[in-house]
Order: C-alpha cells, then sequence, then structure tokens
C-alpha cells in the first residue's frame, strides 16, 4: 500500500503558480531544518505557514486555470526580481 501525504509546498504548489521560497528571512532553526536531507520537506509546510513562500502566477495561465491558494501564500508583485538577480545586470 502505497500512502501519499499532500505537504504545501514540498510536493504541493496551487496550481497555475510558481512557488519560491525565503528561506534567508525565516528563523534560524527553520532555516537549518529546510536544509537538513530527508526531514527538509517537512519545513516546507511550515514555511508556507510562516509567510515566507511566495506564489507567482504562470504568465499563460488564466484566472480561471489556477487553484485557489490555501492560507500562508503570499504574492510577489508583478515585475518583481530578487535582489542580486542577475536580471538586474543586463542592461537594457
Amino acid at each position: 500500500m502505497l500512502l501519499l501525504m499532500a505537504l504545501e509546498g514540498w510536493n504541493h504548489i496551487p496550481r497555475g503558480y510558481g512557488a519560491e521560497f525565503d528561506v534567508h528571512d525565516a528563523p534560524r532553526w527553520l532555516r537549518v531544518w529546510a536544509r537538513t536531507a530527508f526531514v527538509d520537506r517537512y519545513a516546507y509546510p511550515r514555511l508556507v505557514a510562516r509567510g515566507f513562500a511566495f506564489l507567482t502566477p504562470h504568465p499563460d495561465s488564466t484566472d480561471a486555470d489556477r487553484e485557489a491558494p490555501r492560507p500562508g501564500w503570499r504574492f510577489r508583485p508583478e515585475g518583481y526580481q530578487a535582489p542580486g538577480s542577475t536580471g538586474l545586470l543586463i542592461s537594457k
């Protein structure tokens, strides 16, 4: 018998979105947990619940295609680029 468990942020991300996790700003104990092999998957639901998980809508999906996110997920502003991103180095 195969028992599957949906862990928010690990093996479940709302349909129609991409996910980013801001582990850098999380408490130290949560950063260590998220980087520990085999138990890291249980840290991702905690990152979502504490507001360190961000969703970005896929550009080719419509509102009807997107699944409603569960509580805890946050949304990145449109056009957001992470600090230190290589995209900032490219001049137009």
